[in-house]
């Protein structure tokens, strides 16, 4: 028997709490915004948790489709210190440690 889908801002919230990917994906200080720095990494993590996304493209359209703002100038790429690019990302109902909120992150279609 598979398993039921899981929507995508779930998946990520779990990715995002796990200890063992801290090296990869984080909160900032508030726990308002998310960054990472490996779209492999991200993209295995998703299909780990049943997301079907196989591409960075797709996991784009995921981030724009649920209205998760892009805090990352893609012109810029400055890496920190260690040589990372990090990509930040934020939505009013995603926060550090509030999986209550999730529900209230609703996908666009668009026609």
């Amino acid at each position: 028997m598979s398993r039921a889908p899981v929507a995508f801002p779930y998946a990520l919230f779990d990715i995002t709490q796990d200890p063992s990917n801290s090296e990869w994906i984080r909160w900032n200080d508030d726990g308002d915004e998310f960054r990472f720095c490996d779209w492999g990494l991200l993209i295995g993590e998703l299909s780990r948790r049943g997301m079907a996304a196989k591409k960075k493209e797709s996991v784009s359209k995921n981030l724009h489709d649920y209205e998760f703002a892009s805090l990352t100038d893609s012109r810029r790429r400055i890496p920190d210190q260690d040589g990372l690019i990090w990509y930040r990302f934020r939505h009013p109902n995603f926060k550090r440690g509030r999986q209550d909120l999730i529900s209230g992150i609703i996908r666009r279609y668009r026609r």
